[in-house]
């Protein structure tokens, strides 16, 4: 969902409820009505703290796992660096080849995985780098203690780099399921049709503070719905990470071969 297409379907909530305020009072109000509210009040309040409860857990929920999602992203291109520059302790054959491997693996994520995230899959080309960047690790025969300390610490540079992408992998199944949303979105319809069993004697400055009710209500789904999915919509986590190690690599190889 765009942010535009976000915003109209607000716009279309609050103005659907001030309709609905405004067809209530007129056509279906009911003798009494106004010497309800010793009723209505505690009711109403008790269901909007439920429901404020509820979604406010669970937009702070999805935000947290936003934030996790972009760390994670950090990590797997920081370890993946940290490959690239511990391939330096290598015969020059096996440096270049791993070097290689780093540059493809980040370019292969970037262009080949990161468009298939918002569709929740993954590259197959991206696991045959990852698998080939592992090979060359612990295949290699350390021959010095360097050589063995450099692999020692590739070894632990690609666990970081598993972990990273398994972590990622698993940010695309951890969003709320249907029945959760259905649960939301009635609890929402319910907060708001409360606020019409409240008579004010304008009836205008009722339907304000029931188009702001109405507001309040769908910004906070609309904000759930945009960090709940970390890699699809307007607001997603990037490959930028990535994009800078690419960016590195060149600098480095800039200075390597002035």
């Amino acid at each position: 969902m765009t942010l535009y297409v976000g915003l109209l379907l607000i716009l279309t909530v609050v103005i659907g409820s001030v309709l609905g305020l405004v067809y209530f009072h007129r056509f279906l109000k009911t003798p009494g009505q106004g010497v309800q509210h010793d009723i209505t009040d505690p009711y109403s309040q008790f269901v909007a703290m439920l429901f404020a409860v509820l979604l406010g857990f669970m937009v702070a929920d999805a935000m947290q796992r936003f934030g996790d999602a972009r760390e994670t992203v950090q990590q797997e291109a920081s370890s993946l660096g940290n490959v690239y520059r511990l391939a330096d302790g290598l015969p020059d054959t096996r440096k270049n080849e791993l070097r290689n491997l780093c540059k493809s693996y980040a370019k292969t994520v970037i262009e080949k995985e990161w468009p298939k995230l918002a569709e929740k899959q993954d590259s197959q080309e991206a696991w045959d780098v990852y698998r080939k960047l592992w090979s060359v690790c612990v295949s290699y025969e350390p021959v010095t203690q360097r050589q063995s300390n450099t692999q020692s610490a590739l070894i632990e540079a690609m666990k970081s780099i598993g972990e990273g992408r398994r972590m990622r992998m698993e940010a695309l199944h951890s969003g709320l399921p249907t029945e959760l949303w259905i649960v939301l979105f009635i609890g929402g319809g319910a907060t708001i049709l409360f606020t019409y069993f409240f008579t004010a004697e304008n009836l205008k400055i009722q339907a304000v503070m029931v188009g702001m009710v109405s507001l309040v209500i769908s910004l906070n789904l609309f904000l759930l719905f945009t960090y709940d999915d970390p890699f699809y919509g307007d607001v997603k986590v990037t490959p930028s990470a990535f994009e800078t190690q690419l960016k590195l690599y060149e600098i480095d190889e800039a200075a390597a071969n002035p």
